[in-house]
Protein backbone atom coordinates (compact mmCIF):
# COMPACT_ATOMS: atom_id res chain seq x y z
CA UNK A 1 0.00 0.00 0.00
CA UNK A 2 1.34 3.20 -1.49
CA UNK A 3 1.29 6.49 1.09
CA UNK A 4 -0.58 9.36 0.38
CA UNK A 5 1.80 12.02 1.13
CA UNK A 6 2.64 14.44 -1.53
CA UNK A 7 5.14 13.17 -4.13
CA UNK A 8 7.15 16.95 -3.52
CA UNK A 9 7.54 15.42 -0.28
CA UNK A 10 9.17 12.80 -1.26
CA UNK A 11 11.37 15.05 -3.82
CA UNK A 12 12.19 17.45 -0.51
CA UNK A 13 13.84 14.23 1.31
CA UNK A 14 15.76 13.06 -1.53
CA UNK A 15 17.23 16.08 -1.51
CA UNK A 16 18.05 16.35 2.26
CA UNK A 17 19.69 12.45 1.92
CA UNK A 18 21.57 13.42 -1.21
CA UNK A 19 22.65 16.88 -0.64
CA UNK A 20 21.97 17.76 -4.26
CA UNK A 21 19.33 18.42 -6.67
CA UNK A 22 20.81 16.31 -9.63
CA UNK A 23 21.41 13.46 -7.45
CA UNK A 24 18.26 13.48 -6.14
CA UNK A 25 17.01 12.93 -9.38
CA UNK A 26 18.49 9.99 -10.06
CA UNK A 27 17.35 8.72 -7.12
CA UNK A 28 14.23 9.30 -7.57
CA UNK A 29 14.39 8.76 -11.21
CA UNK A 30 13.30 11.88 -12.44
CA UNK A 31 14.36 15.22 -14.15
CA UNK A 32 16.20 17.97 -11.75
CA UNK A 33 13.98 20.59 -13.54
CA UNK A 34 11.11 18.27 -11.83
CA UNK A 35 13.35 18.01 -8.58
CA UNK A 36 13.17 22.35 -8.69
CA UNK A 37 9.96 22.52 -9.38
CA UNK A 38 8.81 20.12 -6.62
CA UNK A 39 10.95 22.30 -4.04
CA UNK A 40 9.98 25.55 -5.55
CA UNK A 41 6.37 24.18 -5.25
CA UNK A 42 7.17 23.51 -1.32
CA UNK A 43 8.68 26.95 -0.45
CA UNK A 44 6.10 29.01 -2.42
CA UNK A 45 3.52 26.84 -0.15
CA UNK A 46 4.83 27.99 3.12
CA UNK A 47 6.38 30.96 2.20
CA UNK A 48 10.24 30.27 2.95
CA UNK A 49 13.25 28.70 1.50
CA UNK A 50 14.44 25.15 2.79
CA UNK A 51 18.06 25.22 1.31
CA UNK A 52 20.83 27.24 0.94
CA UNK A 53 24.25 27.43 -0.81
CA UNK A 54 26.97 27.44 2.10
CA UNK A 55 30.60 26.93 0.44
CA UNK A 56 29.18 25.43 -2.83
CA UNK A 57 27.33 23.07 -0.79
CA UNK A 58 23.75 22.64 -0.37
CA UNK A 59 22.07 22.80 3.52
CA UNK A 60 18.71 22.97 5.04
CA UNK A 61 17.84 26.42 6.31
CA UNK A 62 16.36 27.13 10.10
CA UNK A 63 12.81 26.66 8.09
CA UNK A 64 14.01 23.46 6.01
CA UNK A 65 15.76 22.15 9.52
CA UNK A 66 12.24 22.08 11.11
CA UNK A 67 10.51 21.28 8.03
CA UNK A 68 12.35 18.03 7.79
CA UNK A 69 11.93 17.01 11.36
CA UNK A 70 7.80 17.39 11.10
CA UNK A 71 7.53 15.76 7.30
CA UNK A 72 9.79 12.98 9.05
CA UNK A 73 7.12 12.28 11.58
CA UNK A 74 4.23 12.62 9.53
CA UNK A 75 5.79 9.89 7.47
CA UNK A 76 5.83 7.82 10.17
CA UNK A 77 2.54 8.15 11.40
CA UNK A 78 1.60 7.44 7.66
CA UNK A 79 3.66 4.43 7.95
CA UNK A 80 1.66 3.22 11.60
CA UNK A 81 -1.75 3.97 9.80
CA UNK A 82 -0.99 2.10 6.48
CA UNK A 83 0.23 -1.01 9.00
CA UNK A 84 -2.82 -0.68 11.16
CA UNK A 85 -5.53 -0.67 8.58
CA UNK A 86 -3.47 -4.09 6.85
CA UNK A 87 -3.88 -5.51 10.17
CA UNK A 88 -7.68 -5.21 10.06
CA UNK A 89 -8.54 -8.87 9.92
CA UNK A 90 -5.60 -10.29 10.41
CA UNK A 91 -4.83 -12.96 13.14
CA UNK A 92 -1.42 -11.26 14.04
CA UNK A 93 -0.48 -7.80 13.91
CA UNK A 94 3.25 -6.73 13.80
CA UNK A 95 5.79 -5.03 16.17
CA UNK A 96 9.14 -3.10 15.44
CA UNK A 97 11.18 -1.92 17.74
CA UNK A 98 15.00 -1.66 18.37
CA UNK A 99 17.21 -1.05 21.08
CA UNK A 100 21.01 0.47 21.16
CA UNK A 101 23.82 -2.16 21.43
CA UNK A 102 24.37 -3.11 24.98
CA UNK A 103 20.53 -2.94 25.91
CA UNK A 104 19.60 -4.80 22.96
CA UNK A 105 22.28 -7.67 23.21
CA UNK A 106 22.61 -7.89 27.21
CA UNK A 107 19.97 -5.31 29.33
CA UNK A 108 17.07 -6.89 27.37
CA UNK A 109 18.43 -10.69 26.84
CA UNK A 110 16.93 -12.21 29.86
CA UNK A 111 13.52 -10.48 29.23
CA UNK A 112 12.99 -11.38 25.53
CA UNK A 113 11.68 -14.82 25.93
CA UNK A 114 9.24 -13.97 28.10
CA UNK A 115 7.99 -10.82 26.00
CA UNK A 116 7.76 -12.50 22.86
CA UNK A 117 5.40 -15.11 25.26
CA UNK A 118 3.23 -12.42 26.27
CA UNK A 119 2.38 -10.53 22.76
CA UNK A 120 1.92 -13.88 21.13
CA UNK A 121 -0.30 -12.23 19.27
CA UNK A 122 2.28 -10.12 17.51
CA UNK A 123 4.98 -10.65 14.74
CA UNK A 124 7.71 -9.18 16.47
CA UNK A 125 11.22 -7.86 14.51
CA UNK A 126 13.38 -6.14 16.87
CA UNK A 127 16.84 -3.99 15.57
CA UNK A 128 19.56 -4.09 17.36
CA UNK A 129 22.05 -1.02 16.48
CA UNK A 130 24.03 1.87 17.24
CA UNK A 131 21.78 5.19 18.68
CA UNK A 132 22.36 7.90 15.48
CA UNK A 133 21.16 4.81 13.76
CA UNK A 134 17.71 3.61 15.92
CA UNK A 135 16.50 6.79 16.34
CA UNK A 136 16.70 7.44 12.43
CA UNK A 137 14.34 4.28 11.85
CA UNK A 138 12.12 6.21 14.57
CA UNK A 139 11.70 9.09 13.14
CA UNK A 140 11.16 7.49 10.06
CA UNK A 141 8.44 5.10 11.08
CA UNK A 142 10.46 2.05 10.66
CA UNK A 143 10.29 1.14 14.37
CA UNK A 144 7.27 1.87 17.00
CA UNK A 145 9.57 2.93 19.92
CA UNK A 146 13.35 2.11 20.83
CA UNK A 147 14.91 1.80 23.92
CA UNK A 148 18.63 3.79 23.90
CA UNK A 149 21.68 4.16 25.93
CA UNK A 150 23.05 7.60 24.53
CA UNK A 151 22.46 11.50 24.56
CA UNK A 152 19.59 12.53 22.41
CA UNK A 153 17.41 15.44 22.34
CA UNK A 154 14.28 14.76 24.48
CA UNK A 155 12.68 17.70 23.40
CA UNK A 156 11.73 15.89 20.08
CA UNK A 157 10.69 12.56 21.73
CA UNK A 158 8.16 10.74 24.03
CA UNK A 159 10.46 9.64 27.04
CA UNK A 160 10.37 7.47 29.76
CA UNK A 161 13.22 6.18 32.01
CA UNK A 162 13.80 2.74 31.72
CA UNK A 163 17.31 2.30 34.34
CA UNK A 164 20.08 3.95 35.01
CA UNK A 165 23.13 2.50 34.53
CA UNK A 166 26.94 2.49 35.78
CA UNK A 167 29.19 3.45 32.75
CA UNK A 168 33.19 2.00 33.80
CA UNK A 169 36.36 1.27 32.74
CA UNK A 170 37.30 -2.52 32.48
CA UNK A 171 40.70 -4.39 32.47
CA UNK A 172 41.42 -7.91 32.40
CA UNK A 173 41.79 -9.74 35.75
CA UNK A 174 45.41 -10.38 34.82
CA UNK A 175 46.25 -6.82 34.02
CA UNK A 176 48.66 -5.37 36.29
CA UNK A 177 46.50 -2.43 36.49
CA UNK A 178 43.21 -3.76 37.44
CA UNK A 179 44.51 -4.65 41.01
CA UNK A 180 46.03 -1.09 41.47
CA UNK A 181 44.39 2.18 43.49
CA UNK A 182 43.76 5.17 43.66
CA UNK A 183 44.05 5.51 39.61
CA UNK A 184 43.24 8.66 37.93
CA UNK A 185 42.61 9.69 33.86
CA UNK A 186 45.86 10.86 33.65
CA UNK A 187 47.52 7.70 34.60
CA UNK A 188 46.00 5.88 31.39
CA UNK A 189 47.66 8.11 28.58
CA UNK A 190 49.84 5.80 28.43
CA UNK A 191 47.37 2.75 28.11
CA UNK A 192 45.28 1.80 24.55
CA UNK A 193 42.06 2.42 24.88
CA UNK A 194 38.97 0.22 23.17
CA UNK A 195 36.41 2.49 22.33
CA UNK A 196 32.77 2.04 20.05
CA UNK A 197 32.06 3.04 16.70
CA UNK A 198 31.14 6.76 15.43
CA UNK A 199 27.17 6.95 16.20
CA UNK A 200 27.26 4.90 19.02
CA UNK A 201 25.50 6.35 22.24
CA UNK A 202 28.57 4.35 23.95
CA UNK A 203 31.09 6.50 22.39
CA UNK A 204 29.72 9.94 22.79
CA UNK A 205 29.05 9.52 26.71
CA UNK A 206 32.36 8.47 26.81
CA UNK A 207 33.55 11.85 24.36
CA UNK A 208 31.48 13.78 26.56
CA UNK A 209 32.71 12.42 30.28
CA UNK A 210 36.20 12.73 29.34
CA UNK A 211 35.45 16.48 27.55
CA UNK A 212 33.60 17.72 30.84
CA UNK A 213 36.99 16.94 32.08
CA UNK A 214 39.42 18.66 29.63
CA UNK A 215 40.58 14.90 28.29
CA UNK A 216 39.81 14.05 24.91
CA UNK A 217 40.39 10.98 22.80
CA UNK A 218 43.54 11.78 21.98
CA UNK A 219 44.74 11.76 25.68
CA UNK A 220 45.38 8.35 24.98
CA UNK A 221 48.35 6.68 23.57
CA UNK A 222 46.27 4.49 21.43
CA UNK A 223 42.49 3.88 20.07
CA UNK A 224 41.11 1.06 18.65
CA UNK A 225 37.55 1.31 17.26
CA UNK A 226 35.12 -2.02 17.59
CA UNK A 227 31.97 -1.96 16.75
CA UNK A 228 30.81 -5.38 18.32
CA UNK A 229 30.85 -5.17 22.31
CA UNK A 230 31.53 -8.94 22.02
CA UNK A 231 34.89 -8.19 20.63
CA UNK A 232 35.62 -5.37 22.40
CA UNK A 233 35.75 -7.76 25.20
CA UNK A 234 37.28 -10.38 23.97
CA UNK A 235 40.38 -7.76 23.27
CA UNK A 236 40.00 -6.60 27.10
CA UNK A 237 40.20 -9.96 28.23
CA UNK A 238 43.80 -10.77 26.01
CA UNK A 239 44.81 -7.56 27.53
CA UNK A 240 44.95 -5.89 24.25
CA UNK A 241 43.80 -2.68 25.99
CA UNK A 242 41.22 -1.02 28.28
CA UNK A 243 37.60 -0.58 27.29
CA UNK A 244 34.88 2.11 28.71
CA UNK A 245 31.59 0.32 28.68
CA UNK A 246 28.53 -0.06 30.40
CA UNK A 247 28.10 -2.17 33.66
CA UNK A 248 25.14 -4.22 32.14
CA UNK A 249 27.53 -5.30 29.15
CA UNK A 250 30.18 -7.06 31.66
CA UNK A 251 28.90 -8.07 34.78
CA UNK A 252 29.02 -11.61 34.12
CA UNK A 253 32.57 -11.75 33.26
CA UNK A 254 33.23 -9.05 36.38
CA UNK A 255 30.64 -12.03 38.38
CA UNK A 256 33.33 -14.70 36.15
CA UNK A 257 36.57 -13.20 37.67
CA UNK A 258 37.67 -12.56 33.53
CA UNK A 259 37.47 -8.72 33.65
CA UNK A 260 37.91 -6.39 36.48
CA UNK A 261 36.25 -2.79 37.14
CA UNK A 262 39.03 -0.09 37.15
CA UNK A 263 38.36 2.55 39.62
CA UNK A 264 39.15 5.90 38.82
CA UNK A 265 39.02 8.74 41.16
CA UNK A 266 38.36 11.55 39.26
CA UNK A 267 35.75 9.73 36.91
CA UNK A 268 32.70 8.16 37.05
CA UNK A 269 29.45 8.05 34.98
CA UNK A 270 26.08 7.31 35.74
CA UNK A 271 23.57 6.98 32.66
CA UNK A 272 20.47 6.64 30.99
CA UNK A 273 18.43 4.00 29.29
CA UNK A 274 15.16 5.53 27.93
CA UNK A 275 12.35 4.19 26.46
CA UNK A 276 11.93 6.30 23.04
CA UNK A 277 8.66 6.47 21.21
CA UNK A 278 7.78 10.13 18.88
CA UNK A 279 5.45 12.80 20.11
CA UNK A 280 2.11 11.20 18.53
CA UNK A 281 -1.28 10.47 19.83
CA UNK A 282 -2.19 8.31 17.20
CA UNK A 283 0.37 5.40 18.71
CA UNK A 284 0.10 6.79 22.10
CA UNK A 285 -2.34 3.66 23.50
CA UNK A 286 -0.13 1.13 21.04
CA UNK A 287 3.11 2.21 22.57
CA UNK A 288 1.77 2.39 26.13
CA UNK A 289 0.87 -1.78 27.09
CA UNK A 290 4.63 -2.33 25.80
CA UNK A 291 6.25 0.52 28.21
CA UNK A 292 4.24 -1.11 30.75
CA UNK A 293 5.50 -4.46 30.47
CA UNK A 294 9.91 -3.53 30.27
CA UNK A 295 9.03 -0.73 32.97
CA UNK A 296 7.69 -3.98 35.18
CA UNK A 297 10.20 -6.28 34.14
CA UNK A 298 13.27 -3.93 34.75
CA UNK A 299 11.83 -2.52 38.66
CA UNK A 300 9.99 -5.35 39.75
CA UNK A 301 6.62 -3.78 39.43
Amino acid sequence: MEHLLDIRVDTFLSVCKNKSYTKAAEALNITQPAVTQHIQFLERHYGCKFFEYVNRGLKLTEEGELFYKHILQAKGSDQFIIRKLEEIGQEKKTLSFAATMTIGEFTLAPVLSDFVKTFSDYDITMYVDNTKTVLKMLMEGKILFAIVEGLFNKAEYETQLYKMSNFILVASAEDPIASKEGIYLDDLKDQTIIIREKGSGSREVLERGLFDRNYTLGSFKKIIEIGNVNVAKALIKSRVGLGFMYEDAVKEEIKKGELMEVKLKDFALRREFNFVCMKNEIIKDEVKKFWDYFSKKEFGA
